[in-house]
């Protein structure tokens, strides 16, 4: 049984609806345990008036449903959590970082939709049409999770692909990634190259930062690794992405701690300030860095 688990604020309006509409998408399937909570949320408060009825013309009736905090028990028990804001996500990644590879915005699934128009506003305080065009955001949003939650995770999961793994680097890292990249293309280990393709000097480290960033926010890849003259570049530039967690590392033991201890999804290294890898020390680089 899956647990999903849906945060707001004040767990009063955006998750009590998303809570109500999930519990009746997998009505009958008997593999979920649907709950929310709030990060700022005061015990046992009810769900507002207006949420109550906007979900309530779909035929979900959340009356008795009651807000709560988010805490660690929840948070560890959940298989996946979704947040109504890219904020939300944000704060759980914080304050919990164990949780970050299962921490999601709750439309960050929907391709139709620019990454500003991804958040869900919080209706409190405002009109009942305010709150039904939450209620129908949230709706649409769970139809794309559900695709996610039931197609491509769960097929991924089970067929035991290996992961894809997103390269940047600017002209001064340009040869520590064609290393890189050969050596996991040999390992079978599928790559998505963002650049750049030669050692001429007329591109920006940023750029290609931004560009792997955004393929693991976006989860279009589930790691990266960047590389410029220092790598610390690329390390600031990558970390000012939502969703991404960056670690400037060294070698391989670094790069293995940081994703054991810190769960980071890129990592950052420099052409010229760290150990030029041989292939003999990239052996066991996909397995303990990743």
């Amino acid at each position: 049984m899956k647990t999903i688990l849906f945060i707001c604020t004040g767990n009063v309006c955006r998750s009590p609806m998303a809570e109500g509409i999930f519990r009746q998408a997998v009505h009958g399937r008997g593999n979920y345990r649907v709950v929310s909570a709030g990060l700022g949320a005061m015990e046992g408060q009810p769900p507002s008036a207006h949420a109550v009825d906007a979900v309530k013309e779909l035929g979900i009736d959340i009356s008795g449903q009651r807000s709560r905090m988010l805490s660690p028990t929840l948070v560890a028990q959940a298989d996946y959590i979704f947040g109504m804001t890219h904020s939300h996500v944000d704060t759980v990644m914080l304050l919990y970082p164990q949780a970050a590879e299962k921490t999601f915005l709750l439309r960050e699934f929907d391709d139709t939709l620019d990454p500003f128009e991804k958040d869900i506003s919080d209706p409190i305080g405002g009109s009942y049409e305010i709150y039904l065009n939450c209620r129908d955001q949230i709706e649409q949003g769970i139809v794309s999770l559900l695709r996610f939650i039931e197609g491509d995770g769960a097929e991924r999961a089970a067929s035991g692909k290996s992961v894809t793994v997103a390269l940047g680097a600017d002209h001064g890292g340009f040869e520590l990634k064609e290393t890189v990249k050969h050596f996991l293309d040999q390992r079978g280990i599928s790559t998505a190259d963002f650049g750049a393709h030669s050692k001429q000097p007329s591109d920006d480290y940023p750029d290609y930062a931004q560009l792997v960033g955004h393929s693991v926010a976006n989860h279009r890849a589930e790691l990266g690794i960047l590389i410029c003259t220092s790598g610390i570049g690329m390390s600031i530039a990558a970390n000012k992405i939502p969703g991404v967690r960056a670690a400037l590392v060294s070698d391989e033991q670094a790069a293995s701690l940081a994703r054991q201890h810190n769960n980071a999804n890129v990592i950052c290294f420099g052409e010229h300030h760290s150990r030029r890898p041989r292939q003999k020390d990239c052996r066991n680089l996909p397995e303990r860095a990743f």
